[in-house]
């Protein structure tokens, strides 16, 4: 674990390449999704998967705020959940597969982390 200057910088190199995969995977789960015949649920998957790419991002905000974890967390997953739920229905996609893509690039993140640990 980094403390001090550089964990700042280790920190937003991980939601980088989360940002990064996600997007890939998302252009991959429309490319199956077509290809399946279920362009609606490879769209709404890439779109979960952008919106939880930005959840990185939202927990450094909340952390320099210095809000309170708990609360921060619960507003921060609810508001994540809502915007996938009015993304879904604005795109006439299935609100389950936009929730999957939410869920998807937390792993996303998780792989990235334990990649940056590996290379450490």
């Amino acid at each position: 674990m980094t403390v001090g200057p550089g964990a700042r910088r280790e920190q937003t190199s991980i939601l980088r390449e989360t940002v990064a995969g996600s997007a890939a995977l998302g252009v991959l789960a429309i490319l199956v999704g077509a290809f399946a015949g279920h362009s609606a649920v490879g769209l709404g998957a890439a779109l979960g998967l952008v919106i939880g790419s930005i959840n990185g991002y939202l927990v450094i905000a909340l952390l320099d705020r210095d809000s309170p974890f708990v609360f921060g967390s619960l507003m921060r997953l609810a508001a994540l959940s809502a915007m996938a739920i009015g993304v879904a229905l604005v795109f006439g996609s299935a609100p389950w597969s936009v929730l999957i893509g939410v869920a998807a690039a937390q792993v996303v993140m998780v792989a990235m982390s334990v990649r940056q640990g590996l290379r450490a």
